[in-house]
């Protein structure tokens, strides 16, 4: 793979560097000898505690006041010396695209799409549009622009079906980002359950008023990734993930999760990235089904949470988005591990271990503890001590709020 062949004096600004994510692109960049600045909406990140940082700065909460973020972003970035912003979250990514012109004003590489392709994958509504030209499996995917519609609609949807919002955030009138995640509560078995959980969304979400969610055929199986960077629709380098479990467990964020490789989800990522036209790092999930097909979910043009199990198992995706931004051409490696199983301890298997034994699954404690003992944490390092410190910490903060909160409810 072409490469840059000196990275002294370059300095990169990575954002939301509380997450795994980030925490990541930051270890993975300065090994590479770049310079690097965590950003935050927190006085002291993961980030900045990590040794592989040596700056870091402070923004306003991007979904609180997307304008107030980006002035903030565009006045550091005009007072400090760096080749690139790289956002890492699903807020931030679209702030960040969607300001980007702004940004890019300011001399700096902006590591995320353009907005009027950021927002073919961001917007599911468009994505599955643009999915019914394509050789690639998709659930059945309805897009209604009113209760009425979903009412005259109801009767003939396969069942069950899952009620979600066309984006993860959704922009009010007031210029906020509101966040909305698939919930056990939005799925529907009929038609008049159908009806009861849309109304339920559209009273309880003014934002659901301009952009009215999907509704989605469920499919049953296994939450399955094809992760990468690509250019201009090309995809150059790519990892596949399976997710051993979730929380919650109907479907959400890995907790335990491990490489795999699988040529016909490959195939199919490559054509979704190719129909966006997409430029940088991508996840493209699917759900496996049990008789071995693989159907389209969801397109997050961004960084995803998993990205130290791409990095540990030989895809070393920030260091092909840096390369690409400094205008080189990434290229796939060889082969990549599969044998790598990540636990995402803080704070992703723990709930999932409550959210079991709120169940009254006992024997879960088993699972968990041959996981802790056999696989590879996220967050800990031994040669960076300070995150595995701080997450810990914040573990017990959010350990003790929840027993308050239980001696609350209890009284």
């Amino acid at each position: 793979m072409s490469e840059p062949a000196d990275c002294d004096g370059s300095r990169v600004l990575v954002l939301d560097a509380d997450g795994q994510a980030s925490l990541s692109v930051i270890r993975s960049l300065a090994r590479r000898g770049v310079s690097v600045t965590a950003g935050s909406e927190h006085r002291r990140s993961l980030g900045a505690l990590s040794r592989h940082s040596d700056a870091s700065m402070r923004y306003p909460r991007p979904a609180d006041d997307p304008g107030a973020f980006r002035d903030r972003l565009v006045s550091y970035l005009e007072a400090t010396d760096h080749f690139a912003v790289v956002p890492t979250s699903d807020a931030t990514s679209a702030v960040v695209s969607r300001y980007k012109p702004d940004l890019a004003d300011t001399g700096t590489a902006v590591g995320v799409e353009d907005w009027e392709r950021f927002e073919r994958a961001y917007d599911k509504r468009r994505t599955f549009a643009l999915a019914e030209d394509l050789d690639v499996p998709t659930p059945e995917t309805v897009a209604p622009d009113s209760l009425a519609d979903v009412e005259r609609i109801a009767e003939d949807l396969t069942y069950p079906v899952v009620v979600k919002s066309r984006s993860k955030h959704v922009w009010t009138d007031e210029g906020e980002l509101v966040e909305h995640l698939v919930g056990d509560d939005d799925y529907a078995g009929g038609p008049a359950e159908l009806v009861a959980t849309y109304r339920r969304l559209l009273e309880r979400n003014e934002e659901f008023r301009d952009r009215p969610p999907l509704i989605q055929e469920y499919v049953d199986g296994r939450t399955v990734t094809t992760v990468g960077v690509a250019e201009e629709g090309d995809l150059l380098a790519h990892f596949q993930e399976l997710r051993l479990r979730t929380t919650p467990v109907s479907g959400g964020a890995s907790t335990l999760i491990r490489g795999i490789c699988e040529p016909v989800m490959a195939d199919y990522a490559a054509e979704v990235l190719d129909a966006l036209e997409w430029t940088g790092p991508a996840q493209v999930e699917f759900m496996w089904t049990p008789d071995g097909e693989f159907y389209l979910v969801e397109v997050n043009g961004r960084y995803w949470g998993s990205t130290p199990l791409a990095v540990a198992s030989g895809v070393d995706v920030p260091w092909l988005h840096y390369c690409q931004l400094d205008g080189y051409s990434p290229s796939m490696p060889e082969t990549y591990r599969t044998d790598v199983v990540q636990q995402r301890l803080m704070y992703g298997d723990l709930k999932w271990l409550h959210e079991q034994l709120g169940d009254g699954n006992v024997l879960a404690v088993g699972p968990f503890l041959v996981a802790l003992v056999r696989n590879e944490q996220v967050f800990f390092s031994a040669s960076d001590p300070l995150p595995t410190v701080a997450s810990l910490a914040q573990a017990a903060g959010l350990l003790t709020d929840r027993l308050r909160e239980s001696i609350d409810l209890g009284e």
